[in-house]
């Protein structure tokens, strides 16, 4: 059930479905009827290893649970006998209720950061201090039990006491099994803890003890004001008439984090569980979000941070934090400058263009526009063409054989040389581009549009044959690239190749030798193989709107229908999952991901303004 002021929608399913909240600072608690992957349980983001560290694998009652209930400003759990939990997440702490039951709450522990698998020498001592259960937790090195490696601390507070079970579990998690990942762990079954008719709990977490109990005391006494501030919030930020359209913004605003790190602190996560990183493509994609939402402060820094990151050779860090190894992206950087562009336009249209951009700020994006113009036909141009690496563009994984110059980096190429022109005409300077545009859309039509399809890359040997969703990004980014007729053509052509009948596209054409129809997990090789992307999709529909709504309606509504239904009763509810299998609409991949969400947030309103 969603269910958000007056409005609500359910649904009786079959489907094993869970709830994901966040407290944006990185912190996650994810919970169901049976956890699916180690990933669920409470999560506390640790800044100093960048990483969420495990610390609940479930708590629930002794009751067969019906139904979870969101409510955007906390999510509940109901039970047989209307029995129900509420769950909220505040700094490091949860705070936790239970009504309408007697019975015991049955806590399940798995303290580890959340991908270290080593289940040995870990040990777990629990007491109770005053009205404080304390569970102090032990890693020792080496499994010497000599030598420990760290000790972490958690406080229960409203508790009336305690009995220790103190029995290690199997678990065995299905989606972890079927992504081919690690899927056997022992969680330790810890406590039992009496109610009578309800109780208020609240779990924190720390390095120290003494932390612990602090935080503990802080979140409890003020337990009833942050719930209350939490709810206002809510309310006063999703204002929709359309409950679809709220809860996908709430899906987006759970991902923007703000963590204890000095640099970088604040933007986007791209995705929940673990993709708990800021990456340049998907942030800056998800950017557009915050233009319409007019939160116009933030765009600015989060554009800043990358405009003032840009590399000698025109591109920008793949992900922040970085790791040895980690490739550039060739698409990042056309995708910052698209969004400065949106940026642009739309404090223009509130004619407030000098209050956050004044005419110094555009002289000094213009200056350096031109450096990565420059910088990209310098370092990364061949037969005056934008190419690529194999894993450089956001199709970016080694079965993709994505080699070349590809459709959508020469869009963003041309719309940086349409940001130059602009800037140059707006502060009467020398637009350098100016014929060069031009110049680079008709190589770009010559090389690409032929016969009147448009292939989606160039390689050493010529156009390749694999048909894929990129020339609907290529519209969104460049719709000048082609007329109305010619894109028409061309957008008949792929839906006839990619097009799934459930709403979505695949990533290759059905017939092409590397397509894959399910879903192969770690394995990457249907990742871009045949696996459909929400964001791609919805970016398709808004293409198809633009292009001509009339033609296309069939296709967009699939479309609209399927990442809405995705979002409402799947995977982790009132979340947008990163992929789906092609052969059938499922929650797969990342199932909390930012430009999932954001291009449905997109595409509801440029549906309904």
């Amino acid at each position: 059930m969603h269910s958000f002021n007056e409005k609500r929608i359910d649904e009786h399913t079959s489907r094993e479905a869970s709830f994901m909240i966040t407290n944006k600072k990185g912190n996650y608690l994810a919970l169901g009827g049976n956890n699916f992957t180690h990933m669920q349980g409470l999560f506390f983001f640790d800044a100093n290893a960048w990483a969420p560290f495990k610390t609940i694998e479930d708590i629930r009652l002794n009751k067969e649970m019906t139904a979870i209930k969101n409510n955007l400003f906390n999510v509940q759990r109901i039970y047989k006998g209307y029995a129900e939990e509420s769950f909220n997440l505040f700094n490091n702490s949860m705070v936790y209720s239970v009504n309408n039951y007697s019975g015991d709450i049955i806590i399940e522990l798995d303290f580890r950061p959340i991908f270290d698998f080593d289940d040995q020498g870990r040990i777990y001592t629990i007491t109770q201090e005053d009205d404080l259960i304390i569970i102090r937790y032990d890693k020792f090195k080496d499994n010497s039990l000599s030598a420990i490696d760290k000790t972490r601390f958690m406080a229960i507070k409203g508790a009336e006491g305690f009995k220790l079970i103190s029995e290690w579990m199997k678990k065995d998690y299905p989606y972890d099994a079927a992504r081919n990942s690690r899927s056997e762990f022992y969680v330790y079954k810890a406590i039992s803890i009496p109610v009578q008719r309800s109780v208020e709990m609240v779990f924190s977490f720390a390095d120290t003890k003494d932390k612990a109990k602090e935080h503990v005391e802080t979140i409890n006494d003020n337990r009833q004001y942050l719930i209350s501030s939490y709810h206002k919030y809510v309310t006063h930020t999703f204002t929709s008439r359309d409950l679809a359209l709220n809860i996908a913004m709430k899906a987006l605003d759970d991902l923007l984090t703000s963590t204890e790190s000095k640099e970088r602190s604040v933007g986007i996560f791209a995705g929940m569980p673990w993709f708990y990183q800021f990456w340049a493509r998907d942030e800056l994609i998800s950017l557009k979000v915050l233009i319409i939402q007019e939160k116009y402060y933030l765009v600015k820094s989060i554009l800043l941070k990358y405009l003032n990151s840009i590399s000698t050779d025109g591109l920008l860090i793949n992900k922040y934090p970085q790791n040895p190894g980690d490739m550039k992206s060739i698409d990042s950087i056309g995708w910052l400058f698209v969004r400065l562009h949106e940026y642009i336009q739309a404090l223009d249209s509130k004619r407030q263009i000098e209050e956050y951009l004044p005419e110094a700020d555009l002289m000094i994006i213009k200056r350096m526009l031109e450096n990565a113009i420059h910088a990209l036909l310098s370092s990364h141009s061949s037969n005056g063409l934008i190419i690529n690496n194999a894993q450089e563009t956001w199709m970016d994984t080694a079965p993709a054989q994505r080699r070349g110059a590809c459709i959508e980096i020469q869009a963003l190429f041309l719309r940086m040389l349409s940001l130059h022109n602009h800037l140059a005409f707006r502060t009467k300077t020398k637009p350098f581009f100016k014929s060069f545009e031009k110049e680079y859309k008709e190589l770009v039509k010559k090389e690409f549009f032929m016969d009147g399809k448009l292939y989606d890359s160039i390689t050493e040997q010529g156009p390749s044959e694999a048909i894929r969703p990129n020339i609907f990004l290529a519209h969104y980014i460049y719709p000048d690239l082609l007329t109305k007729k010619e894109w028409t053509a061309v957008c008949d052509d792929t839906l006839k190749a990619l097009w799934l009948d459930w709403g979505g596209l695949t990533t290759i054409n059905h017939t092409n030798s590397l397509f894959k129809s399910e879903h192969t997990g770690v394995d990457d090789a249907s990742y871009h193989n045949g696996d459909s992307w929400y964001y791609i999709n919805n970016y398709a529909a808004i293409a198809m709107h633009r292009l001509d709504k009339e033609r296309y309606a069939k296709q967009i509504s699939r479309i609209i229908h399927a990442s809405k239904e995705e979002m409402f009763f799947s995977g982790f509810i009132g979340c947008c999952a990163e992929i789906s299998s092609a052969k059938h609409m499922k929650s797969q991949g990342c199932l909390s991901q930012a430009w999932s969400a954001a291009s449905l947030i997109e595409l509801l309103h440029e549906i309904h303004g």
